[in-house]
């Protein structure tokens, strides 16, 4: 268990954007039921009712924030049809948000200790909106929760939830076909080939990483040691073998989207 930070975070992941005035009534309703806690813009530009974006932007960075972090994740397509509210406790940290997927990663890697249906009408806000749950219900239970109402008193235990099939690359004797997960706001390529598959396989002669007919011969330690626009392969700050380029948008390029193919052959 990390050391507690004290002061309560609740941070914030939406589709939302900034023009409308969504993200400000979610955060007025927040410091309403608690002045005190502090509040974390992560994102609020996940595309909108991209939920495999969001739960890739929470995984990338819920694990540095102080244990005790409050985590509310709205990015919500089904908004007021029949998936579940969820608020899920670990070891360290606290979630809240839909299920329909976006904590999938958080499953994988975090030790679920508790895992709440949200029903108790008393913490939401009036009588909810169909179709703002972020508002009426998700930031007060995200509020109370800072306040340290116990899990309990939000719902019934939730035996079940929905969650994305993350997709493990494919490995053979001299050949491993990985695919792109998530494409940043660079234009970084990032994929389900781990740093740890990598290091097994980054000294072996006649290396090429092929990624849309683009033959790249050397994983690469950053940005820097490509030529300007050059593409280029390297294991990023997630973790994960991305293919990117300097200077440039390697999406761009090569005309590449979430789910294609990458494949090492050595």
């Amino acid at each position: 268990m990390k050391r507690d930070y004290g002061k309560k975070i609740i941070t914030l992941i939406t589709d939302f954007g900034t023009k409308a005035g969504y993200l400000g009534t979610l955060k007025g309703v927040i410091l309403k039921i608690n002045p005190e806690v502090e509040l974390v813009d992560i994102t609020h530009e996940v595309n909108p009712f991209d939920v495999w974006e969001g739960a890739w932007v929470l995984n990338s960075c819920y694990q540095f924030f102080p244990s005790g972090t409050i985590f509310l994740v709205v990015v919500d397509p089904g908004v007021g049809g029949p998936r579940k509210l969820l608020l899920i406790k670990s070891e360290d940290y606290y979630f809240v948000g839909p299920d329909n997927g976006v904590f999938s990663f958080v499953y994988e890697k975090e030790k679920i200790l508790e895992m709440i249906h949200i029903t108790n009408e008393k913490y939401f806000i009036g009588k909810p909106s169909s179709t703002f749950h972020g508002r009426d219900i998700f930031a007060p239970v995200a509020a109370y929760i800072s306040l340290e109402v116990k899990m309990d008193e939000f719902g019934k235990t939730a035996s079940e939830c929905f969650k994305f099939k993350i997709p493990s690359p494919q490995i053979s004797k001299n050949k491993i076909i990985g695919e792109i997960l998530y494409v940043d706001s660079f234009g970084n390529l990032i994929t389900n080939i781990n740093q740890n598959l990598v290091d097994k396989i980054k000294r072996m002669n006649s290396l090429e990483i092929i990624c849309k007919g683009k033959r790249t011969k050397k994983i690469s330690r950053s940005y820097f040691e490509g030529k300007e626009k050059e593409i280029l392969a390297l294991v990023g700050s997630s973790g994960f073998l991305e293919i990117s380029t300097n200077q440039d948008n390697a999406q761009r390029i090569l005309r590449a989207k979430k789910g294609d193919k990458i494949r090492i052959e050595y």
